[in-house]
């Protein structure tokens, strides 16, 4: 049985690489997710049907309590591969991908103008953001630093319906550096924060048990320098 639930959770929900929505040139005072200034699109969303499974859908570090006029997103770490940047929010379906970010030597980043997130009342505690390239045939996930980077990582899964997490575990070379079950049954936004403190530079994992005992395991990276 399908559930009605927010286009965003379709696209945040799928096992497999994300397929670009239709993004049509509009008017620039709109809401609507359009082409803006022809470097990403951005807006409201409207609601379609969505399969459901557990995913992550933010992992990012942020020092902010309200929007600047433009926003620095920046993305630390991948190289001369350009990442896939999304930015969303739950809260009214915002969505903001298909950024045309420039590469630099700390990374790729990208100037956003806030008038949308403003006007469309977005707060900043409501947005969700990833950023990922694929390796080995799957994610492999890098910090997302909106304006500046704090001293711990954000980290948000959604889960379709409600479960508990016997395990939920951050590791490093077989080592469990951070442990957070949860025997609550949740269901929606299950958010933690991990503050990284004096973690080396590396691949990192975040393994989950859910209340099924299916496991599921999201690989990130992380560097101290980078923050």
């Amino acid at each position: 049985m399908k559930l009605r639930i927010p286009l965003i959770s379709l696209l945040l929900l799928s096992l497999n690489p994300l397929v670009a929505q239709a993004c049509s040139e509009g008017h620039h005072r709109s809401l609507a997710y359009i082409r803006r200034d022809n470097n990403r699109c951005e807006g409201l969303l409207d609601s379609h049907d969505a399969t459901s499974t557990i995913s992550l859908i933010s992992f990012s570090t942020s020092n902010l309590n309200s929007y600047p006029n433009t926003l620095k997103i920046e993305v630390p770490g991948t190289g001369n591969r350009q990442p896939n940047i999304e930015v969303q929010s739950f809260y009214r379906n915002y969505r903001l991908d298909q950024l045309n970010s420039k590469s630099g030597s700390s990374g790729f980043s990208f100037p956003l103008n806030t008038d949308v997130l403003k006007k469309s009342g977005v707060g900043i505690s409501n947005l969700r953001a990833t950023a990922y390239i694929t390796r080995d045939s799957a994610f492999l996930y890098f910090p997302v630093i909106l304006g500046q980077p704090s001293d711990r990582y954000e980290f948000v899964l959604y889960s379709p319906r409600r479960t508990t997490f016997s395990t939920l575990e951050i590791r490093s070379q077989g080592q469990v550096l951070f442990s957070n079950p949860r025997q609550t049954p949740q269901r929606g936004q299950i958010r933690f924060a991990w503050e990284y403190g004096n973690a080396p530079a590396g691949t990192y994992e975040l393994y989950i048990v859910d209340g099924e005992g299916k496991e599921r395991t999201f690989r990130f990276q992380h560097d101290p320098n980078w923050l």
